[in-house]
């Protein structure tokens, strides 16, 4: 027997169940509950009690409700978790029931089914009443749609140096179709492109702000490979540093648009069809400084931070969906951007981490793939922090 669809239950829905309580079937309770009181097993004692005849133990009835429950309304898999219930009559043995659910209330937030619950005897006489709280379980696919499945495409912003060059070159290799985003470095986002299509990769240069035109790359994107399954996001603005009192909202609006608006408008137009096909993945990459807090980075500290609340939102909102969305935490990066800082400072922060170096560009790429692929098919929400064990 089929569990009814949570959307099709609506309120007023019934289900009944009708049983004779026969003798036997009490001496049957009794044995199994040990619930030997005189009143269920021993017709003269049940007289002194003031009872004609022996009355049915009252689980006989939960009993049948429960049956109701697993059975029909809502059907298998549900589980009983909460109930008020008041006997109002007893039944005695040769005597049947008739017990009646009915849906009151039904969350599909929670998946919780709330029932009126209503039993007679001799058609007529109530003998038992209240309300019990069922939570249906949720419908699992056949089969989680995995990357083997189709030749997958993932947009990565920032893509034209750096972190971003390094995820796409490898998602490349990886056998995923690649949108390389860039905003000014056209060399460099073709320059990537040339070096996937050399490894006998696929991908495409799509110039877009994000900040200011996500929807730009979305529609290329989709009009260059038809779908979209994956989004990266490394898109960052120069890192500037100046005093919080110093930083204004300007400053304030120039990472949150590029970090947060971004990555928002971008999913707002690819989670509909990830939904659809239940299958998707977003990481974004972060950094460090949400946990170790520098000096003089607010803004951009700020608006990584925010930019992680944003991911763990749509973690949870679009997970039932088979849509993982994950973050990554890098800490300083060797390369063009670290180098301004001078070797002292470099030099620092490698022995204050435990593995003694720099992050590399491709120990970032390689945590995104990971996330990505179906090896990290039950990892969604988490924040990878690739810092060489520096936030220790």
């Amino acid at each position: 027997m089929m569990a009814l669809d949570l959307e099709s239950l609506a309120v007023g829905t019934a289900a009944s169940l009708s049983e004779v309580v026969t003798p036997e079937r009490i001496a049957a309770t009794a044995q199994l509950t040990r619930d030997d009181n005189p009143i269920h097993t021993d017709a003269d004692q049940a007289r002194l009690f003031g009872h004609s005849r022996p009355i049915a133990h009252g689980v006989i009835l939960l009993g049948i409700v429960s049956r109701l429950i697993g059975t029909r309304l809502p059907g298998p898999g549900s589980v009983w978790f909460d109930s008020q219930m008041e006997f109002l009559a007893p039944v005695h043995g040769g005597e049947e029931v008739r017990i009646t659910v009915r849906v009151a209330h039904v969350s599909p937030a929670t998946r919780v089914v709330v029932l009126d619950v209503d039993g007679t005897k001799d058609g007529s006489v109530r003998v038992l009443r209240g309300r019990a709280k069922v939570r249906v379980p949720a419908p699992l696919p056949e089969r989680v749609p995995t990357m083997s499945d189709e030749n997958n495409v993932a947009v990565v912003t920032g893509g034209s140096r750096g972190v971003g060059r390094a995820v796409a070159e490898r998602l490349a290799a990886n056998g995923w179709r690649v949108a390389v985003n860039y905003r000014t470095d056209r060399a460099g986002a073709e320059g990537c492109v040339e070096a996937i299509r050399a490894a006998g990769g696929t991908a495409a240069a799509i110039d877009a702000d994000v900040a200011r035109d996500a929807q730009r790359l979305f529609g290329q994107s989709v009009e260059t490979f038809g779908r979209v399954d994956a989004i990266v996001h490394c898109a960052s603005p120069a890192v500037v540093r100046k005093a919080a009192v110093n930083t204004s909202s300007d400053d304030l609006r120039c990472y949150f648009d590029t970090y947060v608006v971004a990555l928002h408008e971008l999913a707002q137009l690819a989670l509909p069809a990830m939904k659809d096909r239940k299958f998707g993945r977003i990481v974004a990459v972060l950094s460090s400084a949400i946990a170790e807090v520098p000096p003089n980075l607010s803004a951009y500290t700020v608006g990584k931070a925010a930019l992680l609340a944003l991911c763990r939102s749509l973690a949870v909102e679009y997970g039932p969906f088979n849509v993982r969305v994950n973050t990554v935490s890098p800490s300083l990066i060797a390369g063009a951007n670290t180098d301004a800082l001078g070797p002292a400072v470099r030099e620092g922060v490698a022995r204050r981490t435990p593995l003694r170096r720099l992050a590399e560009v491709d120990d970032v790429a390689r945590a995104i793939a990971f996330l990505l692929g179906d090896e990290a098919s039950f990892i969604s929400g988490a924040n990878v922090p690739v810092t060489g064990g520096l936030v220790l």
